[in-house]
């Protein structure tokens, strides 16, 4: 059985976006040990970038699709403006969330006038941006190929799961696709932040949203998950990047040159 344990953060108000374009309540990220009837347990990391949801059971990966069982796999990023206009809202949300812009606790009704403020100033000088490289974003468009591409690989080796796209702070949101999950019938779901390395403000933010809305949701409560926190180390990975990496240094007249200073401002950051 996939069950996960998660390490819990530092406890505050998190934000969960359930509205079209806005923020439209509150999720309060605190353990509660009443809950420990629930099939996912939460426990205390040592630190907040210890937090890292993982699989407390190693289950063969030829038991995990038996029977009828339907198996999904949730992939979760940033998200990013489809048009011009998305951009201000866009902006809105990413800095509504507490894990971007965190306030004292005595500050904390500001999140959402501060965001306002922020998402106002900063959207004409995002659209020029954005405008350089076509009107919009490309994120959901090049997630969307790599949710299509793992669900080929994945029937490939004879494995029927469906792949969905959650994103942080656009659509289609997490929320949204969580709902989709739900009318599937999904009974067990991988879910794979596609962040390489695990941080704070981003797969710990999508994390923390998930963990709202599962405790919020009997059907999700009850459903067996288990989550892949980071990937960074993976062989594939890797081997994929020094590929890409030599592949552009041949690029230049003197790849050597262009390497130590690459790695000379790699190590000044």
């Amino acid at each position: 059985m996939l069950n996960h344990s998660g390490c819990h953060m530092e406890s505050h108000t998190s934000l969960c976006y359930t509205k079209k374009n806005t923020v439209s309540r509150n999720c309060l990220w605190k353990h509660d040990s009443s809950s420990s009837n629930h099939r996912q347990s939460f426990k205390l990391c040592s630190s907040s970038s210890e937090a890292l949801l993982t699989s407390t059971s190693q289950t063969p990966q030829d038991k995990l699709f038996l029977g009828n069982e339907r198996v999904g796999v949730l992939l979760l990023n940033l998200g990013g403006p489809e048009t011009l206009d998305d951009v201000q809202p866009f902006l809105f949300n990413l800095f509504a969330d507490p894990d971007i812009i965190r306030l004292p606790r005595l500050f904390r009704f500001l999140q959402k006038p501060l965001a306002q403020f922020i998402s106002v100033v900063r959207a004409p000088k995002s659209k020029e941006g954005y405008a350089s490289i076509g009107g919009g974003s490309p994120l959901r468009e090049i997630t969307d190929a790599q949710a299509q591409a793992l669900r080929k690989a994945l029937c490939d080796k004879n494995v029927p799961a469906k792949v969905y796209v959650g994103m942080r702070y656009w659509h289609p949101f997490t929320e949204e696709a969580i709902e989709q999950i739900k009318m599937d019938g999904i009974t067990k779901l991988v879910v794979l932040p596609l962040y390489p390395q695990f941080s704070i403000s981003t797969s710990g933010s999508s994390l923390r949203l998930l963990e709202c809305i599962f405790r919020e949701d009997q059907y999700l409560v009850n459903m067996q998950h288990t989550v892949i926190p980071s990937w960074y180390q993976r062989e594939g990975y890797i081997k994929a990047m020094a590929d890409l990496i030599e592949r552009e240094l041949q690029k230049f007249e003197s790849p050597m040159k262009v390497w130590i200073e690459f790695y000379r401002n790699v190590y000044s950051l």
